[in-house]
This record gives structure tokens, sequence and C-alpha cells, in this order.
């Protein structure tokens, strides 16, 4: 019986920051799963976000790392991921430690919770999680992000590749099952590791149905864009200096943190008859209501790296659930979650005269742009929580199940 069973939700983020988590934990807790998730933390106005966030739900909430307080543990800690680091980039010594904060840690706990069955995600935890299989616990893997390809080549260097790889590897053939995000990265990973073909869950949101309504656009077109952090490597400045041959006006919106210097550079590359916006971040709450006052919603992705060519945006499944049409940069994830119902614009990577020519008739043809946003709406029903959710609980049953 499922009230028997508990399940230990493993990350190394806020909730608020990592929603795949949380609606596990939400859809496991309902499934009558005793459920706990167990993360790192470092910011208490994030931490009260996190609570306001499963207040409702019956669900146990705890942390391995805590970097709220100045104070010599959490100076200590930085220190440890600080010298693996330098380890890594000066002697290409490869450590868990680069990965995140007190990592013994997060094993002790993971030990200690005797937890009939671990869901790894991101980094760290699922090198933790080949380590928990060692130690004879039933371990199971969400990979949201190809994480031995993910980044760009600067940022790389500071990142256990190897370990990475390896935690892949165990991942896809030790797992009770593992998960991923889109069906072409599914079939990536099991071609790269010659393993069983992971589990697709798209990274869906819970269906808006009161967001997905149509509605009359009119000019200026408000284009939106949103991140935690706003900054380069995002195909943000190739679609501003796209912009310069779109002939109507209009206003680019853009939400997130963003450094000084950054936004003076997006500033300097608008064109004068454009409008570019920055708004501040806000919570999970309020951002599908913020997202849906918005015209058409920026899906902007680069083929590099891999992981991000081959996952789909998560801003792809909230504008549409926002009830949004879509400007979706060409890649082998988004080709996947655009081309079925096509709720939008797909712009290549190097759009020539003619695509531009396409898109700036459909900026100037109301009656196409609202056929995409009624596509979007009919995309929102299929791509949501209450359908992707019913993968996730069979795949717990059934682990329980062939476990006896």
């Amino acid at each position: 019986m499922p009230g028997d069973k508990k399940i230990i939700i493993v990350s190394q983020s806020h909730l608020c920051r990592n929603p795949r988590v949380l609606k596990e934990a939400i859809t496991l807790s309902q499934e009558g799963y005793k459920v706990t998730i167990l993360t790192a933390i470092y910011s208490e106005q994030l931490f009260q976000e996190d609570i306001e966030l499963i207040n409702a739900i019956d669900v146990n909430y705890e942390f391995y790392s805590d970097l709220r307080q100045s104070i010599f543990s959490s100076f200590f800690a930085r220190l440890v991921r600080k010298v693996a680091i330098e380890l890594q980039l000066k002697l290409k010594i490869e450590s868990v430690s680069s990965l995140g904060f007190n990592t013994n840690k997060l094993m002790d706990k993971c030990l200690s919770h005797k937890a009939d069955l671990y869901i790894m995600h991101q980094e760290l935890p699922v090198c933790v999680g080949i380590k928990l299989i060692k130690n004879e616990r039933k371990v199971a893997f969400d990979m949201e992000d190809w994480y031995s390809e993910d980044l760009l080549p600067i940022a790389r260097k500071l990142r256990p590749i190897g370990l990475l790889k390896k935690a892949e590897h165990g991942a896809l053939h030790k797992g009770i099952y593992c998960t991923t995000t889109s069906e072409i990265l599914a079939d990536k990973l099991a071609t790269v590791y010659s393993s069983k073909q992971p589990e697709n869950i798209y990274n869906v949101f819970p269906a808006q149905v009161h967001l997905q309504k149509e509605k009359n656009t009119k000019h200026p077109l408000k284009l939106f864009w949103f991140s935690q952090t706003i900054g380069p490597g995002r195909g943000l400045e190739k679609f501003i200096e796209l912009l310069n041959h779109i002939e109507i006006v209009i206003e680019l919106h853009l939400l997130g943190s963003i450094s000084g210097t950054y936004k003076s550079t997006l500033k300097k590359l608008m064109p004068k008859k454009h409008q570019l916006f920055f708004h501040v971040l806000v919570n999970e709450k309020e951002l599908p209501n913020k997202i849906a006052t918005f015209d058409i919603g920026l899906a902007l992705e680069l083929p590099s790296p891999p992981s991000r060519n081959y996952t789909i945006t998560n801003k792809f499944f909230q504008y549409i659930q926002s009830g949004l049409p879509i400007i979706a940069s060409e890649t082998a994830g988004q080709n996947e979650g655009f081309d079925k119902f096509k709720p939008g614009f797909k712009l290549s990577q190097e759009p020539d005269k003619k695509e531009i020519e396409k898109l700036n008739a459909w900026f100037n043809n109301p009656a196409e742009i609202a056929l995409a946003q009624k596509r979007a709406v009919e995309a929102a029903k299929y791509y949501c929580w209450e359908n992707e959710s019913k993968k996730l609980i069979k795949l717990v049953k059934k682990a329980f199940e062939d476990a006896g």
C-alpha cells in the first residue's frame, strides 16, 4: 500500500526554483506515499516562498545544506566547494564537492532516512544516488538536463565532466527507473550510454484553465522572455539584432535578474524604433498571471551546448499554459514540442531574408496570431501536468511492485 512506502525526493535548490521537484512531491503525496523533500537552501526569502508552496500539502521539507546565515559552517561549506573547483580548474582533479555544498551531509542524511525509494534530481544528487545504490538502496533518477553536456565551454572547465558521465551511465543502467524531459533527449541518452531508453516526462505545469482564453492582440506587440538570470548565451542578442529587420514597432519585455553591464549591452543592441523593458523577478504563484499580460512568448534557445539542443525550455510550456502563442527557436527539443500543434512561429537559428519576411508578415496578421493563440490553448490541454503525472505514478507503482 502507498501509505506504507516512504519516498525521499532529493534536490539541490530551493523548491521555488525547481517546480519539477514540487510537482513530483505533490503528486506522490496525493497518491498516499510518505514524501520528504531533501534539498539545499541559501536564501531566507526563497525559503519562505518554499514554505508557502507546500503549506497546504502533506510533504515533509528538510535540507542537508543551509547557507542562509553567515556562520562558520556556511563559510566552511563554501570554502570546500571553492577548493574543489580550483583543483578541478588547475589540476584536473574531479570531485563531487565542486557540484554543490555539504556533499557528505547529503549522503549521511539520505542513509539516515532509510527510505523505500530515493528519487534523485540535479547533478550532485545524481552522483550521490550512485553511492546509495552501492549501499543497497532503491534509487530512481530524473535527468532534468544532460548534465555532462550542459553549460558553455568556459563554465564546463569548472565541472567534473568525467564524474558526471559516470553518474549518468550508472543512473541509466542501475536506477530503478530513469526519467528525462523530452523524447529526443531520452533517445540520445540511450544511444550514447547503450542503455534502456529513459521515460520522458515533459516539464509541464498544471492546467491554468482560467488563463487559456482567446484575446485580441494590439500593436505594439508585447513580446516576453523570462529567466532567473538574464545573461548571454540564451539567444537574446541574436533576437534583438533580428529586430532591426522587423517593420512594426515591438515591445520586448525581459524578466529576471540582470547585471548593469549586460543591461547596457542589450540597450545598445536594441534598435531605436523598438522598446526594451526590464521586469524584476516574481514568485512562482504570480508568474502565470504575469505572463498572461503579454502577447507573445519567446522560447529562445541556442543549439549549443547539446543539453540545450535536446531539451525543451520550461518557458515553452509556461507560455502555452498562460494562453500565449510562441516564437520558438529551432532546436531538436523545441521541434518536438512545437511541431505537434504549431502554436506560433518557429524561427531558424540563422533566419534568411525570406524567413524574416514571413515573420514580418506574421506580426502584421492579427488573424494568424489569433490562430496561433488558439493552437497554444489546444497545446496546453495536451502538455499539462495532469497528463504527465500519470507516467510518474505508473513508474513509482511499478518500482515498488518489482521490488516486491
